[in-house]
């Protein structure tokens, strides 16, 4: 009996220890936008000034929610600083660039979201400022390449009907400054322990920065600006080739030109539409008559004009630097050009619309210089005026943009129609749950442990009445 009794206080502490890791182990990931990785020149940003033109000013709206079970909600900004100005305009922070012109402020206003839809109440939680000059963390900025982090309470006046709790993240230029000149940018990422998305119908801008030494070091950990196998012709920009020399000091890099956007497409749905802007498409090398200007399109990759992009501006585009839509001439440099190794991701960008099954529809011309493109794929009788690609069936589920061959440096735009969802460390997307889990949550070992449990008390009170009725 005494063994018995034992063996069962030793069940007993092995369920109740599955039990606890089995709500550890469902704890939630971080969700990041565009990314976790703190060193892959992964970006949202701001820009400003004639030389970088954007042709999407509107704010980045985020929708946050944090789960029913969870007391706090944490928030995190990477890089949300928006630049130090040193003597001699020479910059040594990462990711941001101002030059003849104020750096880019950026304001990041919390508001409570509580009918679950990204839109918000009105009613403001907390404001942070970039360069802590107002709001909640007045005299206390962004840092520069960390995250600026604030654990806040989940506050019952945001909590949906589901249970759990909603806010919108409003992400906007504080001092805009409607003069041409010079540049600037503020480059970001951000994150929480919940799920994050951009919020549906949003334009959005991103960018891998590449503009002063730390930048550098941090894209291409191997670089030496000192060694001879660093240098190359200046066709390749003054560095040697890593696609033709593999022991080149770019190789290898963190940034790998490829990026990737998620949303969830409902049942029933005949026409499904994305707005890519300003990924200049199009190749070029250097002029023929002067090596030293790379604006000669090499023909390799040509912008073409698209039937069924609309003719007029799209209206979150108006009042930008946005161009009507049509062949676009290469920039210097373009996205893929033959002059830049640094910044080259060959080949000229494009990118893949994925569905749930895997089937998979390739912009292969996406829009050029300043100008936004519509690609889409529809059940409806095929009509290139209309429509890009006829497709049988538009599944419901996950389907994702995957862009490749992004240079470095290069800014671009999308506007995706439905929520665009945050990817966790292994860059995968985090979705809300389907439904609230109960509380509490035992996974599979948890359940195992207690069916074990209840079978051995089930066999010891047999036993125990077996042994009381041979005794009468």
């Amino acid at each position: 009996m005494k063994k018995i009794r034992t063996c069962g206080i030793g069940i007993s502490i092995v369920f109740i220890t599955l039990l606890l890791l089995s709500q550890n182990s469902s704890a939630q990931p971080y969700a990041c936008i565009p990314s976790c990785i703190e060193n892959d020149a992964k970006m949202l940003v701001f820009a400003a000034g004639a030389t970088l033109q954007t042709i999407n000013d509107r704010n980045v709206e985020v929708q946050i929610i944090s789960p029913s079970t969870s007391d706090n909600v944490e928030i995190g900004i990477f890089d949300g600083d928006d630049l130090q100005i040193f003597e001699g305009q020479f910059n040594f922070t990462h990711w941001d660039k101002t030059t003849g012109r104020p750096p880019v402020v950026l304001s990041f206003r919390l508001v409570l979201d509580p009918d679950g839809n990204g839109t918000g109440n009105g009613v403001t939680y907390e404001v942070w400022s970039s360069d802590g000059s107002f709001g909640n963390n007045t005299g206390d900025p962004m840092p520069d390449a960390e995250w600026f982090t604030r654990v806040l309470p989940n506050l019952p006046e945001a909590q949906t009907a589901d249970g759990s709790y909603s806010y919108r993240l409003e992400v906007s230029v504080s001092n805009p400054d409607p003069n041409p000149a010079g540049e600037a940018f503020n480059a970001f990422k951000l994150r929480t322990d919940g799920v994050i998305s951009i919020v549906a119908g949003s334009a959005f801008n991103y960018i891998a920065p590449l503009d002063n030494f730390l930048d550098f070091i941090e894209i291409y950990p191997n670089i030496d600006f000192f060694s001879p196998e660093c240098i190359g012709d200046f066709p390749a920009g003054g560095y040697c080739n890593p696609y033709t020399d593999p022991d080149c000091c770019l190789n290898p890099t963190n940034y790998d030109g490829r990026w990737e956007f998620c949303f969830m497409v409902p049942e029933g749905l005949n026409t499904l539409d994305v707005w890519d802007g300003d990924l200049d498409y199009g190749s070029n090398s250097t002029n023929p008559v002067d090596p030293f200007i790379c604006d000669a399109p090499d023909g390799v990759s040509l912008d073409t004009d698209d039937p069924n992009t609309p003719i007029p501006l799209p209206p979150w585009s108006i009042g930008t630097d946005v161009v009507t839509q049509s062949a676009s001439v290469p920039t210097a440099p373009p996205d893929d050009s033959g002059c830049f190794v640094l910044f080259l991701r060959p080949p000229s960008v494009n990118y893949n619309l994925v569905g749930p099954n895997g089937e998979s529809y390739t912009n292969v011309n996406p829009s050029g210089n300043l100008e936004w493109e519509l690609f889409n794929i529809s059940t409806e009788p095929f009509d290139r005026d209309l429509y890009d690609i006829h497709v049988d069936n538009i599944e419901s589920g996950l389907w994702c943009v995957e862009v490749f061959g992004n240079d470095v440096r290069n800014l671009n735009s999308f506007r995706l129609p439905y929520a665009t969802f945050g990817i966790d460390d292994e860059g995968n997307p985090v979705l809300p749950p389907e439904e609230p889990a109960p509380i509490p949550t035992l996974n599979e070992l948890g359940m195992l442990a207690f069916v074990l449990m209840t079978l051995f008390i089930s066999v010891f009170y047999l036993k125990r009445r077996r042994i009381n009725y041979t005794e009468k």
